[in-house]
């Protein structure tokens, strides 16, 4: 199509339908018109009431400059508002400009179709209510183009406007699959021409009969900028994570120095391979020999450590290269982060790993950690020793700082992480790169991904996609979802879209579960890799505060969520162990009488979860301390070890408390929230795609 396109810039109606002419879309009739005769002429040749628009491609939204007559069935009528439009294209100078008469469409149900092709993930397909709503309300649905009709339809029934189609208070249901197959077919052109920026079909009139007109069009057309690239399977990331040998070039008997820090972190959790610590000063680090230079190794190392200023580690990278490294890291910063001059080293340094066959963890990394491979290739003070029991769990991150923080965290609380990497500048290997090796690892049960951006949006949706495919779940905390710089734009298209929007569509549609909250990060991520998938979307909830049973029972409604209704028979097992004076519905407060009662927990728990209408159990705890807390805690493990139905717990008391307690919790793989409202957060999302039974 890009051959057929004369010009770029925005496109006003008429315009916008030539350009559409291949799509055959049922554009309401439109006869262009010379002078007020003629359209008198037209109006009685298509009969009934007709529209005079004047149209232009300097002006799009033609209501807001006066430029649509609507209703008219005189001739009369008709020519007052040609003279109308004629005296208003001479006072606003519209030098394009001309009048079309139009069929008046039926009365019918508007909707809106667009895009708008997003600078990293290409062109992201919009469908909305139609007219100024669009604008007004913003109840929009988003999906990477293409998309089917199917998958249109799906869109229209996540809008909070959709019961609007779906015959509210009486009104007959709106009949959309030919609305459906007109978004499917300019999807398709979204992808097969690059050219249009954006596109607005709007508003897109269904009739009654489920018919389609489409009464306006607009576009923006600009140059075709061609930056795709071949679509490669992801390098093999072994000798990154778990690599045989280890060298550390700049390794340093300075403990507080990052030299020194990773041949330390190595030592201390347990690396089975050989490790070389390379300093020209030679001598000894922490009992290891110390070897003066790369070309003075005996064996060549699967991984090399580069703990040296930035100018100093493109030379080192080089001498990796010549030697035939497999996986270099490199940890200085002072690269492309920090202006021109980084800038140039980092194309130094790509320089001299491109077209060999050793892979660029870095620069401005702090490196690469394998708790199943008893790896710590880090100078974080994140970790001391690995966990006893490596996680599923893994995390690539963006932000050294914040994944050697979150990650810290966990292990304090008695978690575990498998496999962590931050990707520092992504001068060879990015994001996508890490997602699909992990994905692919026997090892990964989960992937979290603390993520500021990417250059290669089809890369990263591909990776995204291969992690669905491999039934691994991916979670995202996603930073820099401010609009700053967009580009002003004329169409609503435009007007709805952000950077956030584009990534939120984009995650969606890959399954990929987007997390509001850093800390809840690895908490989600840890509890879709620790539990199995609900039947449905019911819990009960066991607290022992009534107050906290009702909070978290709106928390649940809140998310999504279903309070079960107990059968009978689990009533009445109920009251056979509660105190007389307890309440036996869900949610249900064991009362504090009962919470002291050594072995109440576990028979409680046990008779709620294997009711046939409970799919997921939510414990409230309060204040509950001490040795109690340990009770408690070893109760509700002996009841999850017999479930299987996914048991999470919030435990709201300060947790020097009950630290004992909610370890034991930890290592028995039960997740301990802080808060109702994150546990019913982190329920929702092991629902996702449960159905309601």
């Amino acid at each position: 199509m890009t051959a057929t396109v004369p010009r770029t810039g925005t496109w006003g109606e008429s315009s916008t339908r030539d350009l559409l002419a291949p799509l055959e879309l049922p554009f309401v009739t439109s006869v262009r018109v010379t002078h007020s005769d003629e359209a008198i002429e037209t109006a009685l040749r298509l009969g009934g009431t007709v529209v005079l628009k004047a149209v232009s491609d300097e002006v799009v939204h033609k209501t807001d400059a006066g430029l649509v007559e609507l209703k008219l069935s005189t001739s009369d009528e008709v020519r007052a508002a040609y003279e109308r439009l004629d005296q208003k294209i001479s006072a606003l100078g519209l030098a394009d400009a001309g009048i079309v008469v139009q069929e008046m469409a039926p009365e019918g149900t508007d909707l809106f179709v667009g895009w708008n092709r997003d600078a990293t993930f290409g062109p992201i397909l919009i469908v909305g209510l139609g007219g100024v709503t669009v604008e007004l309300f913003r109840d929009v649905a988003r999906h990477p183009a293409p998309v089917t009709a199917e998958q249109a339809a799906t869109m229209l029934d996540s809008l909070v406007s959709s019961r609007l189609l779906q015959g509210f208070r009486g009104a007959p249901e709106v009949d959309t699959a030919q609305f459906c197959g007109i978004v499917a077919r300019v999807s398709r052109l979204a992808v097969e021409a690059p050219e249009i920026a954006e596109l607005d079909l709007n508003p897109v009139r269904i009739l009654p009969d489920g018919r389609c007109l489409v009464l306006d069009a607009s576009a923006v057309v600009l140059p075709v900028q061609d930056s795709t690239t071949p679509a490669a399977p992801g390098p093999d990331l072994t000798t990154l994570f778990r690599p045989r040998s280890i060298a550390v070039v700049g390794a340093s008997r300075a403990p507080d120095r990052p030299g020194g820090k990773v041949i330390r972190a190595l030592r201390r959790n347990g690396f089975r391979g050989p490790l070389y610590p390379v300093n020209p000063a030679g001598g000894e680090i922490d009992g290891l020999p110390v070897v003066r230079g790369i070309d003075e190794l005996v064996n060549t190392p699967e991984l090399v450590c580069i703990a040296l200023p930035a100018s100093a580690s493109i030379a080192a990278v080089r001498e990796c290269v010549a030697r035939g490294v497999r996986a270099v890291m490199v940890f200085a910063s002072g690269f492309g982060e920090v202006g021109a001059e980084g800038a140039a080293l980092d194309a130094e340094l790509r320089d001299a790993v491109e077209g060999s066959e050793t892979l660029l963890c870095g620069p401005n990394t702090i490196g690469i950690v394998s708790a199943h491979h008893k790896m710590a290739a880090t100078f974080s003070q994140a970790i001391d020793r690995f966990p006893d029991t490596p996680s599923g769990v893994c995390l690539v991150a963006q932000s050294g700082a914040v994944a050697g923080s979150l990650v810290s965290r966990e292990i304090s609380d008695g978690y575990s992480i498998g496999d962590w990497v931050t990707v520092g500048n992504q001068t060879d290997l990015d994001v996508a790169d890490y997602i699909s090796y992990l994905a692919g690892l026997d090892t990964t049960r989960s992937i979290a991904v603390f993520l500021e951006g990417v250059s290669d949006g089809a890369a990263f949706r591909r990776a995204l996609h291969t992690a669905r495919d491999a039934g691994i779940p991916v979670t995202v905390f996603k930073t820099g979802v401010t609009a700053a710089g967009q580009r002003a734009v004329a169409s609503h298209s435009g007007a709805l879209a952000g950077s956030q929007d584009a990534y939120r569509a984009v995650l969606e549609e890959a399954g990929a579960i987007q997390v509001e909250e850093m800390s809840q990060l690895l908490e989600v991520a840890s509890t879709l890799a620790d539990y199995p998938t609900p039947r449905g979307r019911r819990a009960a909830v066991i607290t022992t505060s009534g107050g906290a049973g009702s909070a978290t029972a709106d928390l649940l409604t809140l998310n999504d969520l279903d309070t079960a209704e107990f059968t009978d028979g689990t009533a009445q097992a109920l009251a056979g162990l509660l105190p007389k004076f307890a309440s036996v519905a869900n949610p249900l407060d064991i009362t504090a009488e009962g919470a002291f009662t050594p072995g109440l927990f576990t028979e409680v728990i046990d008779v709620v979860a294997v009711d046939p209408h409970v799919d997921a159990v939510c414990i409230v705890l309060t204040s509950i301390t001490g040795n109690d807390a340990v009770r408690v805690a070893n109760e509700i493990a002996a009841a999850r070890s017999r479930s299987d139905v996914p048991i999470l717990v919030t435990w709201l008391v300060a947790r020097p408390l009950a630290e004992a307690g909610m370890t034991t919790l930890a290592s028995s793989g039960i997740r301990v929230f802080i808060e109702p409202a994150r546990m019913a957060a982190a329920l929702r999302h092991l629902t996702k795609g449960t159905s309601r039974v």
